[in-house]
């Protein structure tokens, strides 16, 4: 089978340019002392992409097998923020965006524009009630997975969420959330996945003096398939005209987790956190799709020292997958992360990650028996930045991954090597931190928990 893409059942969101304009045209409006955080950063990258599309070895196209080719990737980006008290310094408003480009000089069918905008309210009403709320919408090139795909796609996800911490006493709170994403594609071929989902967690958090905290909760959701229709449907049942079972798509479907969160601050250096969940979801058509899923993650960071810093994940969780074949992909892997401070003006970064993924077949697709096929993937990264001087920054960045599998579509080879220089103005020290602009970025070599 010809996996073409997954991604984390938990989107976030990136951006479209006229609102990256409006953002701009913020940043010029507002004075740039007083309290108000300000940040500017451009960049500029050369990397090698080798495998860009993720043909799988061996892989055909009727007549000959298809090169694993290495392009050249010229990348230019544009990142801002602005933090805009509104009340107090605790009520405030924080827009953040990017826009950048990627030119590939072989394929140039790879072209496009990236990038993203969100807006965030954090307001603070008294000491026991607070929250934010948060939109962002955005647009980045399609994951691939295999060479099922061999053109070029974009992907585009807006998000929203309402956010209120109520605090019952000084050590627990109440904290009831709604959320809302939307995921649409520009190829029709990925239409099939277009959806959007809508739903509501609630949760108490219990903390403690010294830091730690737990939580548990439940959240609830419902997701629609906006774009799949009886003809679209057809039209992926070609490949099983003639056999006796045909897959089965759904409109929609209702997730409900029940959750347990904990962060355990051992001491100043070591932290734990954990999230256990069992996920139950239910078809509104074909009740034969429900399952029951379990989604954890265990992070261990130890700061081994000012200069070095070590983080371990161990993760069991679901993905969703663009392909018609496929239902969910569950991943089990183990991730390692270290940062070395090597002076105040250059830093080291590695990570290397171990993953088995098993690929659950949709039912009714012909597998010779099987249920689901299984790959085995390995990753590594390195990476570096140097500050020439105060606000410049030289970088490079890669990662190398290899996938073994159980079936020759699952056996696919793929690195990123990455030089660029990054320029960043803040009118107040750690702006750009703050702001979590890292986010924009294109990190190849480390993991969202050490950025």
């Amino acid at each position: 089978m010809k996996s073409r893409h997954q991604r984390s059942f938990r989107q976030v969101a990136i951006s479209k340019k006229p609102l990256f304009l409006m953002l701009c045209t913020a940043l010029i409006s507002f004075n740039a002392c007083a309290t108000n955080d300000l940040v500017l950063q451009m960049e500029t990258s050369l990397g090698q992409s080798y495998n860009p599309f993720r043909f799988y070895n061996g892989q055909t196209n009727g007549v000959q097998t298809i090169s694993h080719q290495t392009d050249t990737v010229e990348g230019a980006d544009l990142r801002a923020g602005i933090v805009i008290p509104v009340v107090s310094d605790d009520t405030k408003l924080i827009l953040t965006g990017s826009l950048g480009k990627r030119r590939y000089l072989e394929d140039t069918t790879l072209d496009h524009l990236q990038g993203g905008v969100d807006a965030d309210f954090q307001w603070v009403a008294s000491r026991l009630l607070s929250g934010r709320v948060n939109v962002g919408e955005g647009r980045h090139l399609f994951n691939y997975i295999n060479g099922g795909l061999t053109e070029k796609d974009i992907e585009h996800d807006k998000n929203a969420g309402i956010e209120v911490n109520v605090k019952v006493t000084d050590s627990w709170s109440l904290m009831p959330k709604l959320f809302y994403s939307q995921l649409q594609y520009d190829l029709p071929v990925n239409q099939l996945y277009d959806n959007k989902q809508d739903g509501k967690q609630l949760g108490l958090r219990y903390f403690s003096p010294t830091g730690s905290s737990i939580e548990g909760g439940v959240r609830v959701s419902t997701t629609n398939f906006t774009d799949r229709n009886p003809a679209q449907v057809a039209f992926y049942d070609l490949p099983f005209v003639g056999s006796k079972v045909k897959p089965e798509y759904d409109t929609q479907y209702k997730e409900t987790e029940y959750y347990f969160d904990a962060e355990w601050r051992y001491s100043v250096k070591t932290t734990t956190s954990a999230h256990v969940g069992t996920v139950q979801r239910h078809y509104s058509t074909y009740n034969n799709l429900d399952t029951h899923l379990s989604n954890a993650i265990l992070r261990t960071t130890y700061r081994y020292s000012p200069q070095l810093r070590l983080d371990l994940q161990l993760y069991d969780q679901p993905f969703p997958i663009v392909d018609p074949s496929i239902l969910y992909v569950a991943s089990k892997g183990l991730r390692f992360d270290a940062l070395w401070l090597y002076s105040d003006k250059l830093q080291f970064n590695t990570s290397a990650v171990i993953q088995n993924s098993s690929q659950v077949y949709i039912p009714g697709v012909p597998t010779n028996g099987g249920i689901a096929q299984t790959s085995r993937m390995k990753r590594i990264g390195f990476g570096a930045s140097y500050e020439i001087e105060r606000g410049f920054r030289l970088f490079a960045d890669s990662f190398f991954e290899k996938d073994r599998g159980d079936v020759p579509s699952l056996n696919v080879g793929q690195s990123v090597i990455k030089l660029g220089i990054e320029y960043t103005f803040e009118n107040l020290p750690g702006s750009a931190a703050r702001m979590n602009l890292q986010r924009y970025q294109d990190y190849l070599s480390t993991s969202p928990a050490v950025r």
